[in-house]
């Protein structure tokens, strides 16, 4: 005989509702890097009028401290250059330092060739930040903004030749420690001193004239600046900096992030670059893209 079931064993079993997974918030730790406060979006028709009276001065010490990194980056290199010249020394028989063996002295210096050339190309680059080159001449732009990766094959190209095709009479084993580590040493120094997001005049005269003194946030490691601590990029970080979009750009943050373009109205291109006005951060629109083309023009009049 058939059990009878009850109303309640009756109906059909309800499925738990699925959980919701939110995203937590870290905590944030602000660091200001301006010695000036910067404004909020808000206060940003009264920051750009202060902003335009002290951009003369902010322009001057940005490229004095762009000669100073540009000074050190060709110190750098020509260590760099030293140090090629050393390892061939080494290789050929010419120098030896008794204390350690020749292999040993040969990957050495090779190695702090690769140093010296690698810490030259950060401070470039960092230096084209603060002070970049138009862009209208394409082959200028890319050639300025890539000299680390030129200075990177002089400084191992001319060593590679020698051992590979100039010295027949090298002990084999030598000839092979030494191509290997100078092609593994040019292929990592092409690869970190490449400007992978260079920045052009136009590019920051655009940008600082959209945003001017408005508060940016950036984190240490990323590749972009933000315009709200609250970004869903920035969940995660616990740690920002705060200050203007030339203070993010002279850190190497180079883009606006495409969400905050898109929550502050602001158009960017492929890459980040802001390419035209907002006007919810910029009510005078046509007075500031007037400012970015004069202030592009200037060099060539």
């Amino acid at each position: 005989m058939a059990e009878k079931k009850t109303p309640e064993q009756d109906a059909p079993e309800k499925k738990a509702a699925p959980k919701k997974t939110t995203v937590s918030k870290t905590p944030k730790t602000i660091t200001k890097v301006d010695s000036a406060a910067p404004s909020s979006p808000a206060a940003k028709p009264a920051a750009k009028s202060a902003a335009a009276k002290n951009a003369p001065a902010a322009s001057e010490a940005d490229k004095s401290s762009a000669k100073t990194k540009r000074i050190l980056a060709i110190v750098f290199w020509v260590l760099a250059i030293a140090c090629e010249v050393l390892a061939l020394l080494v290789f050929i028989g010419k120098i030896d330092l008794r204390f350690t063996s020749q292999m040993v002295q040969l990957i050495a210096f090779l190695v702090i060739d690769f140093i010296f050339v690698v810490i030259g190309a950060q401070f470039w680059k960092r230096a084209n930040h603060l002070d970049p080159v138009s862009e209208q001449n394409k082959v200028k732009f890319w050639l300025w903004n890539n000299m680390g990766v030129i200075v990177c094959c002089f400084a191992f190209i001319p060593f590679l030749i020698y051992v590979l095709f100039v010295d027949k009479e090298a002990d084999p084993k030598m000839k092979k420690v030494a191509s290997i580590v100078a092609a593994v040493a040019l292929v990592l120094g092409i690869g970190l001193s490449y400007d992978w997001n260079p920045v052009s005049q136009e590019g920051k005269a655009q940008a600082e004239a959209t945003l001017g003194d408005t508060s940016v946030y950036w984190t240490q490691f990323g590749s972009v600046y933000h315009l709200d601590t609250e970004c869903q990029h920035l969940n995660r970080s616990s740690e920002l900096f705060e200050g203007t979009v030339s203070s993010a750009i002279g850190a190497g943050k180079t883009r606006l992030c495409k969400t905050c373009a898109k929550n502050f109205g602001i158009e960017i291109d492929e890459n980040g670059a802001i390419t035209s006005i907002a006007a919810a951060l910029t009510p005078a629109a046509e007075e500031a893209s007037e400012a970015v083309e004069e202030a592009v023009e200037a060099p060539a009049a």
